[in-house]
């Protein structure tokens, strides 16, 4: 299927710049830049504009790309928070929007000393106050990821996640490797295709060309809050495990109810195999949110994520959670039954 795909892409490109239309919002553009991705086809959520507010009070610009169309009235409420706006039509997922964005950034004389790529798949930040996008400036790398994956720790198949990444250092945002990488990536409108060509690949391609990479939150941040946390908290991780139907759960069936010393080396252990989930985005609220201060939250409707989002909601973990985010996520968890989506556990 590769060639239809690839082709698809070039027709795309042969007329991109009568695809793409970017106006200018009401901010100007600063050495660092969040390129912000916004499908929202059901019209612009209020947590939009908190993320918006927040790039704004933390020192960066946004370009935000809309891979779906607006109102006139919505378009000159996101003119009011951001330097830019590129309508562009939904092609190639994420990395369409990010490409586009990337090319025409580079294409003009900005003096850029990072580019963000935020999707809005996620909820960030889900506090009211956060300072990661400032960590995630001081960590070394050309390429920061604000998470981290790796299924388990001695495949080669680690990467940055695609929802939220950082490219730091004006020469490098200059170099031939990073022009090359952005012109000649491989998009199209297959969510596989995306997530192995793009997604998979973009660690890869950097650190193959000895670019630092770095990351704000991985699997030994969750492994470090296992090893010091109260016996409520391992208590609270094996029946989140339970309650998702994730295969890893079955690390605890043999263990005898209240051995929690035994659960809790269990979980040690099973992030240290692969056995146990290493997805830090999709672990267990209490840990996330309260434990390691994890700032970001999906959106997804798959399984897992619809019961995390009703788990946060029972157990009022998002009481700190910024309003509009709160009530987005108590809206969704509401119209949550586990009888929903069982084939997605």
């Amino acid at each position: 299927m590769k060639p239809i795909y690839w082709q698809q892409q070039r027709s795309f490109d042969r007329d991109r710049e009568a695809r793409i239309e970017v106006r200018a919002g009401a901010f100007t553009i600063g050495k660092d830049l969040v390129v912000l991705l916004v499908y929202q086809p059901n019209g612009l959520a209020a947590s939009l504009f908190h993320t918006l507010r927040h790039l704004q009070s933390e020192g960066f610009s946004t370009l935000v790309v809309l891979n779906s169309p607006v109102s006139d009235s919505e378009f000159e409420q996101l003119q009011a928070h951001c330097a830019l706006i590129m309508k562009r039509p939904n092609f190639g997922y994420d990395f369409g929007g990010y490409r586009d964005a990337i090319l025409h950034l580079t294409a003009q004389p900005y003096k850029l000393n990072s580019i963000t790529c935020i999707n809005d798949s996620i909820w960030f930040p889900v506090f009211k106050e956060c300072d990661h996008l400032t960590r995630m400036l001081d960590k070394p790398g050309e390429l920061v990821g604000y998470s981290f994956a790796k299924s388990h720790p001695k495949r080669q198949n680690a990467h940055v996640q695609s929802y939220f990444f950082m490219f730091k250092g004006a020469a490098f945002l200059k170099s031939p490797d990073f022009q090359d990488y952005w012109s000649n990536m491989k998009v199209s409108n297959s969510r596989y295709m995306t997530i192995r060509s793009s997604e998979m690949k973009m660690t890869r391609y950097f650190e193959n060309r000895s670019f630092k990479i770095g990351w704000l939150f991985s699997a030994d941040d969750m492994k470090a809050h296992y090893e010091s946390c109260a016996n409520e908290e391992v208590t609270a991780a094996v029946s989140y495990l339970n309650a998702i139907g994730h295969h890893s759960a079955a690390l605890f069936k043999d263990i005898p109810a209240g051995d929690l010393t035994a659960m809790r080396q269990a979980l040690i252990a099973g992030l240290d195999s692969g056995k146990l989930s290493r997805n830090v985005i999709g672990s267990e609220p209490g840990m996330l949110f309260q434990g390691i201060g994890f700032a970001a939250m999906k959106k997804s409707k798959s399984y897992n994520y619809q019961m995390q989002r009703k788990i946060t909601v029972d157990r009022d973990i998002c009481a700190q959670f910024e309003p509009a985010v709160k009530s987005e996520v108590a809206a969704m968890a509401r119209n949550f039954t586990p009888e929903d989506t069982p084939a997605s556990r």
